[in-house]
């Protein structure tokens, strides 16, 4: 070797020009495949959680009013109502739509609450509604349940519900058991009607915010109500429709349901 290659100052130069080169052509691998050097900063990539989920607004519903009314317009079909005493008479709202639908309707034994009464092989609508009646009745009333499985399931609650909290975990749970019990029933959710004053308002909003939640479709029985020329001849008292209310129920029900 000569003596220029033997300088210290040239091997010195030599070998930093051989690290410069290698860098340099590191940083064009990195830059063309996207990703960076050991121990250089880069973009962290999305989370599991935002990759994987969606909004509320962005989130495939569980059912539409559309398989509903579909689920209805079968042959046979037949409907569960699940609520409280807005719809256990004779004159109230479920079974006014079953008079109008022509679909017999057997009402939930509100005394011996072991049975539906009247129930036969033509029932086409089962009303399981409790006097004063929340969310969680249903499920520790197993006779509630019809031995036919329904094709559509009606959740009408609210009135009874001791907050929007509540009527919301109570639906949650009901939700959950007849999913289990009819997982190709439709459920649609029932806004029931405005108490005097509109007293139940959060309640109702609860439970609208819910069934959005749960990609659940609603009536909005209180909106007809609302808009109806004369509202305090609706009612029966404080909470429960009267039957004019009843029959504008039944109706906003028909006709969402087509």
């Amino acid at each position: 070797m000569s003596k220029a290659w033997s300088s210290p100052v040239v091997v010195g130069a030599a070998l930093l020009a051989l690290v410069l080169a290698v860098g340099g052509a590191w940083a064009w691998v990195f830059a063309e495949q996207g990703t960076a050097p050991a121990g250089a900063t880069a973009a962290a990539p999305p989370s599991s959680s935002s990759s994987s989920s969606t909004s509320k607004a962005d989130a495939e519903p569980t059912w539409t009013i559309d398989q509903a009314r579909e689920a209805l317009a079968g042959d046979g079909s037949r409907v569960l109502v699940l609520g409280d005493s807005t719809g256990n008479g004779s004159e109230d709202w479920v079974s006014q739509w079953g008079q109008q639908t022509q679909l017999p309707v057997a009402l939930w034994d509100t005394a011996g609450e072991a049975g539906y009464v009247d129930e036969t092989e033509e029932t086409r609508i089962w009303s399981g509604a409790m006097n004063r009646g929340t969310a969680d009745y249903p499920l520790d009333h197993d006779a509630m349940w019809p031995a036919q499985d329904p094709d559509l399931v009606l959740l009408n609650y609210g009135h009874y519900e001791e907050s929007g909290d509540a009527a919301a975990e109570g639906l949650e749970e009901l939700s959950e058991q007849v999913a289990d019990r009819y997982p190709e029933a439709p459920v649609v959710v029932v806004l029931q009607n405005p108490q005097a004053d509109d007293a139940n308002e959060p309640t109702r909003t609860a439970i609208a915010d819910w069934a959005e939640g749960a990609g659940l479709p609603a009536i909005d029985v209180a909106a007809a109500f609302e808009d109806a020329d004369s509202a305090q001849e609706l009612l029966d008292g404080e909470i429960n429709p009267s039957v004019a209310g009843s029959q504008l129920w039944a109706e906003t029900v028909a006709e969402a349901l087509g």
